[in-house]
């Protein structure tokens, strides 16, 4: 269940125009390091996880990034999904 502070969040986020800023910020970072995990997007742009992880689902769900393939985050050992455009991917 998704607390309320958490979608109110969301929702100002999505009035503000910070959630297609943040998707388009995700987006560039992810075709100029791909593949990449979701911790490698929030340490090179100083992004919490719950942002990246809110605005990849979305990428995904527009098919504009797909999962590469799953293997062992460099530093944190656990595996991952790593990231990359999907054909020839556009903002929407």
């Amino acid at each position: 269940m998704v607390k309320e502070t958490s979608y109110l969040a969301y929702c100002e986020n999505k009035s503000s125009g910070r959630n297609l800023a943040q998707r388009m910020q995700i987006f560039e970072f992810i075709k100029a390091n791909q593949p990449c995990n979701r911790n490698q997007i929030c340490a090179g742009l100083g992004l919490r996880i719950n942002s990246v992880t809110g605005r990849v689902r979305e990428l995904i769900e527009t098919g504009q990034v797909e999962v590469a393939f799953k293997a062992p985050d460099p530093e944190t050992k656990r595996l991952v999904e790593y990231l990359q455009i999907k054909d020839k991917g556009i903002i929407a």
